[in-house]
């Protein structure tokens, strides 16, 4: 007899996107035991290839405790069991087009060809359209209790997501946002949120982190030379312009004075962690932040 709370568990559904055009593996966890009425809530993780496990045992844990709900994760990955290929294939669905030209020596070009990156739109298109339903036959989900979560690029698309159909989820966690991803334009978006959040015609939860090491530290990484195919000062020069502490304390700002009936968040800097190790304290705070129910 299998557990349906472990992970390692979890069943896969695998399809064809029609609208990017891309094969697509869903890790799907439902807890044990009968579903609430209205159904189960959602926690729909961007790059599930890397982080579906901690993610799902995470929640579970949490779930121990009577205060935090229980919940489907479903983690939205690549049918491939490579990392190098999953890591691959993520550039492009998370980012939106680069409609800069940059200069050779940039940082960016070690990343791989403009080409490589763009796809953003039509991958918030297919959760919305694809998997969102894929899941709702799987399951019952209740469609009123959803979260987003992703990572660095992924949390660059979940601030996307928010910004632009706030409405498609009620929870965003964004950890270590790419809010610096061509030319910050994700932050054009923020005004027409305001506008949204305003008129009251969406509610939303928003958790926001980032690691203290991923900018503002002597922690922060010193240059490996070896096997980094850039200079040092095209390394530093990443450092500064990525700016992973101060975007986000920035946008965090800009947020505060929408704070009200319709709009809740909380921004976090994780103690001494960076770009890598944030990804596990991240997850943590994002599934109590959206999954916390006192009553």
């Amino acid at each position: 007899m299998t557990s349906t709370e472990m992970a390692v568990n979890a069943a896969r559904l695998e399809f064809t996107s029609s609208i990017s055009n891309r094969d697509y593996r869903l890790f799907v966890s439902v807890p044990p035991g009968d579903a609430p009425v209205a159904g189960w809530p959602v926690v729909y993780l961007m790059d599930g290839n890397l982080h579906f496990g901690i993610t799902v045992d995470t929640l579970r844990i949490q779930a121990c405790w009577p205060e935090t709900q229980n919940a489907v994760v479903v983690g939205i990955g690549y049918p491939t069991d490579s990392l190098q290929t999953a890591l691959a294939l993520r550039n492009f669905d998370l980012t939106p087009p680069h409609d800069s030209p940059l200069a050779e020596d940039h940082w960016m070009r070690a990343m791989g060809s403009l080409d490589d990156f763009g796809g953003q739109s039509a991958y918030l298109r297919m959760i919305e359209e694809e998997v969102k339903p894929l899941v709702a036959k799987h399951c019952p989900i209740n469609a009123a209790d959803q979260t987003l979560i992703g990572h660095s690029l992924g949390g660059l698309t979940c601030l996307t997501s928010m910004f632009t159909a706030p409405a498609n989820f009620q929870h965003y966690a964004a950890i270590s946002p790419s809010i610096w991803f061509n030319n910050r334009s994700v932050l054009s978006y923020v005004e027409g949120f305001e506008a949204t959040m305003k008129t009251g015609n969406a509610k939303v939860r928003l958790f926001l982190s980032t690691g203290e090491y991923e900018e503002i530290s002597p922690m922060r990484p010193r240059y490996p030379a070896k096997g980094v195919p850039v200079p040092e000062s095209t390394f530093q020069a990443m450092w500064n312009e990525c700016a992973m502490v101060t975007l986000p304390s920035q946008l965090t700002e800009r947020l505060k004075p929408l704070c009200g009936p319709n709009f809740d968040m909380k921004f976090v800097i994780h103690r001494e962690e960076d770009h890598r190790s944030v990804v596990p304290a991240g997850i943590a705070g994002g599934i109590y932040f959206s999954q916390y129910r006192p009553d």
